[in-house]
């Protein structure tokens, strides 16, 4: 059974969310755009970084899911952590640890070095999503929550888009190496900010879920008791096949797609344009994060119910991922990346609500059941990354891994109308 209702109660009583709270939620997004950040160096630098290292596209991918590997093995202990323990400090700590990684990668001189550097990446990475899903929970009614994920999921569209404009230049002109270190050293900044931001304000919990906070607070629970909740409850399940679907198709876009222009589209050796060109795409991801959770908001204060709003938007989402597989056939590298900005647009659609999803399974565990989805969808992408790099070495195309991308959407969406169907019978057997 859910345990939204009495919030969903209460948040009749608080007709307008503070302005402070979205400020919070801003500070998320800038979070999320320094942790793709890091991440997406990786993949501008990939062909320099191919050079010195002598790799191909499956070690490439290798060097991905090294990554990908870590941040899937820390997302369910992260989870627990950001339940029981003050998030404001937690993501200090994470931030911290994933920025001296990110850094530690431009004074590496093995493979296998570079591959730990990335494993430790994705140790601190993997506390972002758990500790963001904790505050906007903690922060907003379910009313404001897609709307505040997609404040802070469009960082995963910026952070690629500053690496471009900035990343690049310095890997051409400078070498790949100072890149790593430089974007490292950012997360210094944000860490001031964050903790300047928060001082004096009540993040770990708010007024309108103090009854909710207290029937099931985590913290007062066994660890076994938390996995029973979540577990017990189908919705979980449901969304685990939605993690598996559309987490892959976000991580191609951020890993993938210089290197596909750069290979497929007649760039050759020029980074930089391949690189340039993809901002587009970036583009089409943000603004699938903000319409995804805009539009649910402006639907229902149209009268619309959550359930139906979200049901209309994720499939609209999905129905725009098709464009993928024309952008593949397109030999224009300019129109495939306008599709491919239309194909972001759509899995950002779909990624936001699913997000906020997450937090209708159980307020109090918020951290775990982000953990428990987030990291089966690393898992995937982590076993999906060198399967397409083999894929591109054995045929020199991506066709097939364009079809996928076009269909993974539409069984997330369809996932997650199932599961809001689910929630609104437990609500109803709740009353």
């Amino acid at each position: 059974m859910s345990d939204e209702t009495p919030m969903l109660e209460a948040e009749t009583r608080q007709s307008k969310t503070p302005v402070w709270k979205w400020l919070i939620c801003m500070n998320l997004f800038f979070a999320t755009v320094l942790n793709y950040l890091d991440r997406q160096t990786m993949a501008i630098c990939a062909d320099p970084i191919k050079d010195e290292f002598g790799l191909n596209n499956e070690q490439l991918g290798e060097l991905f899911s090294a990554f990908r590997w870590a941040y899937a093995a820390l997302h369910i202990p992260a989870g627990l952590l950001v339940d029981r323990f003050p998030v404001r400090m937690i993501y200090t700590i994470a931030v911290g640890v994933w920025s001296l990684a990110g850094a530690a990668a431009g004074f590496v001189r093995s493979f296998v070095t570079l591959a730990f550097t990335r494993g430790a990446l994705g140790v601190g990475e993997a506390f972002n999503w758990p500790c963001a899903l904790r505050v906007t929970a903690n922060l907003l009614p379910p009313k404001d929550r897609a709307l505040g994920n997609g404040m802070f999921q469009s960082g995963t569209a910026f952070g690629p888009i500053i690496a471009i404009l900035m990343v690049a230049p310095i890997a051409k002109y400078f070498g790949w190496r100072p890149a790593f270190m430089l974007v490292g050293g950012l997360g210094a900044l944000w860490i001031v900010a964050w903790l300047l931001m928060t001082k004096g304000r009540n993040i770990e919990s708010a007024d309108y879920q103090q009854a909710e906070v207290e029937k099931g607070k985590s913290g007062s629970g066994s660890i076994l008791k938390q996995f029973k909740i979540i577990l017990a409850n189908p919705g979980f399940w449901i969304l685990l096949i939605a993690a598996g679907t559309i987490n892959p198709c976000l991580y191609f876009l951020a890993e993938w797609t210089v290197i596909y222009i750069q290979d497929q589209k007649g760039l050759g050796e020029n980074l930089l344009r391949a690189a340039f060109i993809t901002i587009p795409i970036f583009v089409g991801l943000d603004l699938g994060n903000l319409s995804g959770g805009g539009l649910v908001k402006y639907l229902t204060h149209k009268g619309w119910t959550v359930r139906r709003a979200r049901g209309v938007t994720v499939f609209c989402g999905a129905c725009l991922v098709s464009s993928a597989i024309i952008a593949d056939a397109s030999r224009n590298p300019y129109i495939c990346v306008a599709l491919l900005g239309v194909t972001g647009f759509g899995i950002a659609t779909v990624m936001t609500n699913w997000l906020a999803c997450i937090q209708d399974i159980s307020f109090a565990n918020v951290g775990l059941t982000m953990g428990l989805l987030g990291g089966f969808g690393c898992v995937t992408g982590a076993l999906v990354n060198p399967m397409i790099g083999r894929y591109v070495d054995q045929t020199h195309h991506y066709h097939n891994v364009f079809i996928a991308l076009a269909m993974a959407p539409m069984i997330a969406s369809i996932s997650i109308i199932l599961f809001d169907t689910i929630i609104a019978r437990q609500r109803k057997a709740a009353t």
